[in-house]
């Protein structure tokens, strides 16, 4: 029960933390560098499976986890210029 003590005055909000239905706890302002291992994940699952050599795995990895992270950014840098450039310039009616 001590165990359970210490977790409770360390981080109280991970207790009452209900995961899928709310963010986690303290990732407020840190939450859009989780791309990048996201990315490396998804890369290393799709590269894992289409790599014919071993030895060219992580090279293969690294490749299209940077093309994943710059389609990323390419995409919010559009969003940002669809939203906040282009759409207020178009006529109201």
């Amino acid at each position: 029960m001590s165990a359970l003590a210490a977790l409770a005055e360390v981080a109280p909000g991970i207790l009452a933390w209900k995961p899928f239905l709310q963010p986690a706890p303290g990732v407020e302002r840190w939450w859009w560098l989780l791309v990048v291992p996201t990315a490396v994940g998804v890369a290393l699952a799709y590269k894992s499976t289409r790599t014919r050599e071993l030895a060219l795995l992580p090279r293969d990895v690294v490749r299209m986890s940077v093309q994943i992270v710059l389609a990323m950014v390419g995409i919010a840098v559009f969003l940002y210029l669809l939203v906040i450039v282009l759409l207020p310039r178009l006529p109201v009616e």
